[in-house]
C-alpha cells in the first residue's frame, strides 16, 4: 500500500493507493512520456508538465510513498531477492527441521532471511506463488541507480590539466593570471552504464536526473499488467 498524493490544480489531493493501482499510475505514466523516479523508500514520484489556457505551463505530479519502507537494502537482503525476481518457481516450503523457506528454483533462502523479507513486506504470496512486490522492485531499481556528480576543477594551471598553451587566461584578476576556470563535471551512475559531462554541476545533475528516469521507464516496461495484492503475514 502507498499514501499517494496528486499535485495538480486545485491544491494536493492525499489518499491510499494499493499495490495494483500504483501499478496502474506508472505503466499510464510511461504510456503517456511522464518523467517517472522511483525513491530508495520503496515508492515513486510520476512528474509531468502541462500548457493551460494562456499559455502559461503548469507542473503536475504524483507522490506514491509505501506505507512500510523497504528500509535498507544489503548486499545479502539483495542477492536473496534475486532469485525471487528471476526465477520460476518459488514457493514457500518447509525444511527438514520444519522451518517456512523460501525456495526460487533450486536456490533456498534460509528460514532467518525468509522471515525477514516476509515482515519486511518484501514479498508476497498469491495462489502459491510468491513474488516481490512492487515496493521491493523499486527500491531495488533505485539501489540500482545511485547517481553523483563531480565537483568542477575550478581554477587551475594549463600544464596541471595536460595543456602545452601557458598564454590562456593571462591578466585575471584576483591571482588568478595564466590560469583557466573548468566548471565541467561528470556524472555517473552505480549501474556502471552510465557516464556523461555537463557543462556544470547542475548541468550534469540534470543529465543524472534523465539517466534515472530512462531506467525507470524502462523498469516499469517489464512489469506485469497486473498485480494481485494479497500480502500473507
Amino acid at each position: 500500500m502507498f499514501c499517494e498524493t496528486v499535485t495538480h490544480a486545485g491544491g494536493d489531493a492525499e489518499g491510499i493507493a494499493s499495490e495494483a493501482h500504483a501499478l496502474m499510475l506508472l505503466r499510464r505514466a510511461a504510456r503517456r512520456g511522464y518523467a517517472i523516479e522511483a525513491t530508495e523508500r520503496g515508492g515513486a514520484l510520476i512528474t509531468w508538465t502541462r500548457r493551460q489556457l494562456g499559455g502559461d505551463i503548469a507542473h503536475r505530479s504524483i507522490s506514491l510513498v509505501p506505507q512500510m519502507p523497504v528500509g535498507t537494502l544489503t548486499d545479502a537482503i539483495t542477492r536473496d531477492l534475486g532469485p525471487i525476481a528471476d526465477l520460476r518457481p518459488v514457493r514457500y516450503v518447509f525444511n527438514d527441521h520444519g522451518r517456512r523457506i523460501i525456495l526460487a528454483g533450486l536456490t533456498e533462502i534460509s528460514p532467518m532471511a525468509t522471515a525477514s523479507l516476509r515482515a519486511r513486506r518484501l514479498v508476497t504470496e498469491h495462489r502459491g506463488t510468491v513474488r516481490l512486490t512492487l515496493t521491493a522492485r523499486l527500491g531495488l531499481l533505485a539501489a540500482a541507480h545511485r547517481t553523483k556528480s563531480a565537483e568542477p576543477d575550478g581554477w587551475s594551471r594549463p600544464a596541471d590539466i595536460g595543456m602545452a598553451t601557458v598564454s590562456a587566461g593571462l591578466n585575471r584578476p584576483g591571482r588568478r593570471a595564466g590560469m583557466l576556470n573548468c566548471t565541467a563535471s561528470v556524472a555517473t551512475c552505480s549501474c556502471g552504464q552510465f557516464r556523461a559531462v555537463g557543462g556544470d554541476r547542475a548541468d550534469a545533475r540534470r543529465l543524472a536526473r534523465a539517466h534515472r528516469r530512462d531506467a525507470a521507464a524502462a523498469f516499469v516496461e517489464t512489469l506485469p499488467v497486473s498485480f494481485t495484492t494479497a500480502v500473507t503475514a
